[in-house]
């Protein structure tokens, strides 16, 4: 679990967040699925770097789940 906070009640910021994804256990060519908790959203993101926004309006923190492999249509023989 990964939380991010914008502690300025008045501005949005903004910044790269770096994940040690080897220290994870995620291979850092691979895609992964980060799956907030407090909102319910879920991204896509791929390599360590990521950027992210915080509004203090909409939505001031991330609390991310890391996944650790999304499953693709090249996972199945067959995709419908």
């Amino acid at each position: 679990v990964v939380t991010v906070v914008n502690l300025d009640p008045h501005h949005i910021h903004a910044g790269w967040l770096e994940l040690p994804l080897e220290d994870l256990g995620i291979d850092p060519a691979q895609s992964f699925q980060v799956h907030d908790l407090l909102t319910d959203s879920r991204y896509l993101w791929g390599g360590p770097r990521n950027f992210v926004e915080l509004n203090p309006h909409v939505v001031p923190a991330h609390i991310l789940r890391v996944r650790h492999r999304v499953s693709t249509e090249r996972d199945f023989e067959y995709f419908l």
